[in-house]
């Protein structure tokens, strides 16, 4: 995709690293509602050794636009994903595709074996996506994130 470029915040120094987390929050609590928006706070660059925070920028000039970012923490040889987000203007566009395609790339180099992650059954753009790319769905569990909510645990083989 032309002019995006993904980094993880760790390759930052820290105030570049806060900016991106600030830009990152105000992303989230937008997108999401207040129980499953995520803490993006200094923490995360500073103490979380097994988390990582990626990020998708497209340049504008000299500004950058912040347009995507995605959240995992990896556990021996299986990632958890547990937030991607592509910002409402840049939706269908094939960014979260670019950014998942670039988490596997990663996460086979470094040996990782299997992502997981967990999606609301009723977000189906999110559903069509993991799908496409090769998650199954393994589980499902009513009332997941909230009553009437059913959560889909799917998983991507890294090795097939």
């Amino acid at each position: 995709m032309p002019g995006l470029t993904i980094s993880d915040i760790h390759a930052l120094k820290r105030d570049e690293a806060l900016e991106i987390l600030a830009r990152i929050s105000r992303v989230e609590k937008k997108t999401f509602p207040t129980n499953e928006a995520f803490p993006f706070g200094e923490d995360l660059w500073r103490k979380k050794p097994n988390t990582r925070v990626l990020y998708a920028i497209r340049a504008k000039g000299s500004q950058s636009d912040l347009i995507a970012y995605a959240v995992y923490v990896r556990q021996k040889g299986i990632a958890l994903l547990h937030k991607v987000c592509v910002t409402e203007p840049n939706r269908r566009q094939g960014v979260g595709q670019e950014v998942l395609s670039y988490i596997q790339q990663r996460l086979r180099k470094e040996g990782c074996q299997y992502i997981q992650l967990w999606v609301d059954q009723a977000r189906e753009p999110a559903r069509a996506l993991y799908l496409r790319i090769g998650f199954e769905e393994r589980e499902v569990i009513p009332d997941y994130y909230a009553p009437g909510r059913t959560g889909i645990k799917m998983v991507l083989d890294l090795q097939a």
